[in-house]
């Protein structure tokens, strides 16, 4: 099974397929055109089915970036992932 971090990169290039592995690993909000409330949802439901996991909604505003999302997959937040 692949790690983490390949299985996340591979959640971000789905969503964001212009981004390079570099870009992805830095991605937040705030420098990646294109990441709206809709491709915010987007990329949780591909991490859900990616991860088998739920994300509650008052968690979704902490995903603002790809560390953000990382930490939370590997267990180093309090989300509900």
């Amino acid at each position: 099974m692949a790690d983490t971090r390949t299985r996340l990169n591979r959640c971000f290039s789905a969503v964001f397929s212009d981004l390079d592995e570099t870009q992805i690993s830095q991605a937040t909000r705030d420098n990646v055109d294109g990441w709206d409330s809709l491709a915010t949802f987007t990329l949780l439901t591909v991490i859900e089915e990616e991860f088998q996991i739920q994300v509650s909604p008052e968690d979704v505003d902490r995903f603002t970036s790809y560390e953000n999302i990382l930490d939370c997959l590997q267990g180093q937040h309090s989300i509900a992932c």
